[in-house]
């Protein structure tokens, strides 16, 4: 059966929507805010005895059919319900303190911006009707309808869902960064729901996860997470926050500051988006701004219509959090602690071989170079580029705490190259466990051309500059040219007898031809 809907005022304001400064994510989580807070009103009235009611969200964007669809299990609506959904100003009713929905129009501007058709089809648990409306913003602004039709039809009193589906899109998710970017920040924005179990939401296919951070202990076996609440007085009323401060290692600029929630569901936060003020954390390059981390519970503060931000510019609300934040950071010592924690700098064996090929030069005396990763099932010749440097792009350069370079997966480096027309192969291995007596073994085999040289990178002569991940290649490079120097001093020795002072004259050629370019 088809009913008639009258959505006047001004249907030409549903054009205006697509002109919100939304971004995607921020659009998606419209429709997840009420999704899930249909879920929270009604979850009693979906469990039974013997089943707890969980809520599953799917958005599903197809580019080839330039299509978004958010379908979700969740209470549903009755016919009132469906149709405050589509017209404009027409709030909920009975909204609760803890809604995310109290403005009643997110459905509608998120719709709007991401396309210039949609449709929603609803049913509510116990009704035995399902609706479906569809708005063809084109259509409306062209002939100034006043009307829609909506189509009403019977289902199982048992079903229980809502499926949005937009077209005709203005915004295109375009990319595996972009999808990326949306499934990370939806992941942050709905921690609290995730960590419930009670809730699933998928992206195309794939389910949202939230990495947790793990808080810093001392070598005291202190936990650096500490509870913290203030409130803020703002025109009679306290504004409360509750939440914690930690600081996290390693460092990241992508993930650490604080995360600002209101009614379990991010405002503020995400990666790259935490709340960062050099009055709380530092500067951009200091140790602070990449350790201290928290999040913030501001349930009563209020938003913008977008939930987006904070609706604090007026009054300098937002100063005065900023102040109190920053008080209780430091004096609980977070800003001196994270500042002052020594931790070792991070790379990994393939980005330490890669800058071993780039620092061994062609030239007359050296060639045919090359490096590689030695598993024990296979070599793994490693492939670098002109431009290549131990600097890394990624964000998060911290190590564990200790001395000493962290070498992520670390394995044997294998060094092959021809000295003046002699092959050599060198075995590299960095050892930092407790060290013998010595700063190196060499370790040659009749059988095999391999040589081993093991380095013992916590040995006390190389502190401070084994903190510092170049000179595990200055260390490689070194050892090579003793090693080379004694191999080949013995090798034009007269009766086997060597004067010391020609290993130290032969290693001192080696580690020039091990740097010189080719002047050809």
């Amino acid at each position: 059966m088809k009913k008639k809907l009258d959505i006047r005022p001004d249907t030409s304001v549903y054009s205006t929507y697509r002109r919100l400064s939304y971004v995607p994510s921020t659009a998606l989580a419209e429709f997840l805010d009420n999704s899930t807070q249909s879920f929270f009103d009604n979850k009693d009235k979906l469990s039974t005895p013997s089943h707890k009611a969980k809520l599953e969200i799917r958005i599903d964007y197809n580019e080839t059919s330039d299509t978004i669809t958010i379908k979700d299990n969740a209470y549903g609506m009755d016919y009132e319900n469906f149709t405050r959904a589509i017209i404009l100003d027409r709030p909920p009713k009975n909204v609760s303190p803890n809604s995310r929905n109290e403005y009643g129009m997110g459905l509608k501007t998120a719709a709007c911006w991401f396309g210039r058709y949609w449709s929603v089809e609803s049913t509510q648990y116990g009704n035995s009707f399902k609706y479906k409306a569809e708005i063809d913003i084109d259509e409306l602004s062209k002939y100034k309808n006043k009307e829609i039709e909506i189509d009403e039809d019977d289902c199982e009193i048992d079903s229980h869902y809502t499926i949005i589906t937009i077209k005709k899109l203005n915004q295109k998710i375009k990319g595996k960064k972009s999808e990326k970017k949306i499934f990370d920040l939806l992941s942050s924005t709905y921690r609290e729901d995730l960590r419930t179990g009670e809730i699933e939401i998928f992206y195309n296919g794939i389910k949202l996860a939230f990495q947790e951070v793990t808080p810093y202990v001392d070598e005291d076996g202190k936990v650096w997470k500490d509870d913290i609440s203030f409130s803020i007085d703002h025109n009679g009323t306290k504004l409360n926050v509750t939440g914690y401060v930690a600081i996290r290692i390693p460092g990241s600029l992508e993930h650490a500051g604080f995360t600002l929630l209101r009614r379990n569901r991010v405002i503020i936060g995400g990666p790259n988006k935490n709340y960062r003020h050099k009055d709380i954390v530092g500067n951009q390059n200091s140790f602070e701004y990449q350790r201290l981390y928290g999040e913030l519970k501001m349930d009563n503060w209020p938003v913008t219509q977008a939930k987006d931000n904070f609706d604090w510019e007026t009054e300098d609300l937002e100063e005065k959090f900023r102040e109190k934040l920053a008080e209780i950071v430091k004096s609980k010592g977070y800003r001196a602690k994270a500042e002052s924690i020594k931790v070792r700098e991070k790379t990994n064996i393939k980005e330490v071989g890669k800058a071993l090929a780039v620092t061994i030069p062609q030239n007359e005396h050296i060639s045919e170079v090359t490096v590689e990763i030695a598993s024990p099932a296979n070599h793994t010749t490693i492939n670098v580029d002109d431009n290549f440097t131990l600097e890394s792009d990624d964000a998060n350069t911290e190590g564990s705490t200790g001395i000493g370079v962290d070498i992520e997966d670390n394995q044997d480096l294998l060094i092959k190259f021809k000295h003046d027309g002699v092959p050599y192969v060198f075995r590299i291995i960095y050892d930092d466990g407790d060290h013998p007596t010595g700063w190196a073994n060499f370790d040659s085999s009749e059988v095999s051309p391999e040589k081993s040289i093991t380095i013992f990178t916590q040995h006390p002569f190389f502190y401070p500059f084994i903190n510092k991940k170049d000179f595990l290649v200055v260390l490689a490079k070194f050892a090579v040219a003793l090693f080379m120097a004694e191999i080949e001093s013995y090798e034009t020795a007269s009766d086997g007898m060597v004067i010391p002072s020609t290993i130290r004259m032969e290693m001192g050629k080696i580690l020039e031809e091990l740097t010189a370019e080719d002047k050809k």
